[in-house]
């Protein structure tokens, strides 16, 4: 199933460290309106895909329900990505009414300690609240960004998930970009042993498990329970559109596929040639002669980052090809 994300919009009551969308206290002045919006939904509606909706955080959004509404109507499964700060119980209900099938609930670490200080006081305590406003009207799942501060928390997150209720966790390895640092950034080497950790964990605890970001899950995650985690999504079966309409492999890869303030979506995904790359050219370097390219295929954002070729070599990868 094709994934689209889009950024409704950079307007945040929060300012996160990592803040991928370095989202503000207002909205982009140039944000995609209500009509353009639903103009969109209509054009990937022949896809059936899934369809994110993220931000800043998209509860501020006034016409979030509205665009929601109308994505269920067309047979989209639709998502909503939150701080989780202003999930009250009424959110909840307009949630629940709206036919979103799941939210998407961030956490920087296990306890108030840790994702306070990436979050603000207090926004720990508001997030768990917001999951028990959620608790019997929508399944929700816990995303969780992986940086050297709270590496450690990753046992404890696994618990505190069941505990809240959650139906899935997520884990995100950190890809500087926005107000993402490199120096946060887990080693190459590391990285490795936390996804056969997250691997291990994954067992003891009735959950869905996702992996973002390290595609190397891919070679290591063992088959089981119909589960299958891994490999570069970019531009395949994952797509990214910024609020003012840009259309990217991902929302962390920088190069730009089109606009669907000057072409139809369904355009740019099949003809785009950057998209065309991501599919079907050879990727070079080590990820070129490595074994697992196929299933892999190395995280083509820092691929770019690195080497200013997005079909390069993964730096994230600890294996000597």
């Amino acid at each position: 199933m094709l994934i689209v994300a889009w950024e409704t919009t950079a307007e945040c009551n929060l300012s996160c460290r990592y803040c991928r969308a370095s989202a503000s206290a207002s909205p982009d002045p140039d944000e995609l309106d209500t009509s353009e919006a639903l103009a969109f939904i209509e054009s990937i509606a022949p896809l059936q895909p899934m369809f994110i909706l993220s931000g800043g955080e998209p509860l501020l959004r006034p016409d979030i329900f509205q665009i929601a509404r109308r994505a269920v109507s067309l047979g989209l499964r639709v998502s909503m990505a939150s701080n989780g700060t202003l999930l009250t119980a009424e959110a909840a209900n307009k949630i629940a009414a709206s036919g979103i099938s799941r939210v998407s609930i961030s956490l920087d670490g296990a306890s108030a300690e840790l994702h306070d200080q990436s979050r603000g006081q207090g926004s720990f305590l508001r997030a768990l609240e917001g999951m028990k406003n959620l608790r019997g009207k929508i399944g929700f799942q816990i995303n969780f960004t992986i940086t050297r501060k709270n590496e450690r928390d990753i046992p404890e997150f696994f618990a505190l998930a069941k505990d809240l209720g959650a139906e899935a966790v997520h884990f995100f390895f950190l890809v500087p970009t926005g107000r993402g640092l490199v120096e946060d950034m887990i080693s190459p080497e590391r990285q490795e042993e936390l996804l056969m950790q997250i691997d291990r964990e994954r067992e003891n605890w009735p959950l869905e498990v996702q992996v973002t970001c390290a595609p190397q899950y891919a070679r290591i995650s063992s088959p089981g329970k119909g589960r299958r985690s891994g490999g570069c999504l970019a531009g395949k079966r994952f797509v990214f559109i910024s609020r003012k309409g840009d259309v990217y492999p991902c929302g962390y890869f920088p190069v730009r596929a089109g606009s669907i303030r000057e072409n139809n979506f369904m355009d740019i995904w099949t003809n785009s040639r950057l998209l065309q790359d991501l599919r079907e050219k050879p990727l070079s370097g080590k990820c070129g002669r490595c074994s697992f390219s196929k299933t892999c295929g190395g995280c083509r954002a820092r691929a770019y980052a690195e080497t200013g070729d997005y079909l390069g070599p993964d730096p994230s990868c600890s294996l000597a090809v």
